[in-house]
């Protein structure tokens, strides 16, 4: 599938949290997640999902295209390739 990734900034120093715009919506995204721990909330006016894997987690909206990601400290940047290379090679229906 195809996306677009930026580095998003936030209160804590050295962070490694990145946005990515995705062609499918959150809710659709938790089909392809399989074997991951996810939650849902669906008490705010715009529901919610987190889904973990070990250190890493994704985050957003059900009903946006816009999700954010969490890389642990240690072997960040083979997580984060890890990731996008899955997103690149995973079709979106």
């Amino acid at each position: 599938m195809k996306y677009r990734c930026k580095k998003v900034e936030n209160c804590f120093a050295g962070a490694r949290t990145y946005e990515y715009e995705l062609p499918v919506t959150g809710q659709k995204l938790l089909a392809y997640l399989k074997g991951w721990d996810i939650r849902e909330n669906h008490k705010f006016r715009r529901p919610v999902f987190s889904a973990k894997q070990g250190a890493l987690e994704i985050k957003g909206i059900l009903a946006a295209c816009v999700i954010k990601v969490n890389y642990p400290a240690a072997g960040w940047e083979y997580e984060k390739e890890r990731l996008e290379r899955w997103l690149a090679e995973t079709e979106a229906r």
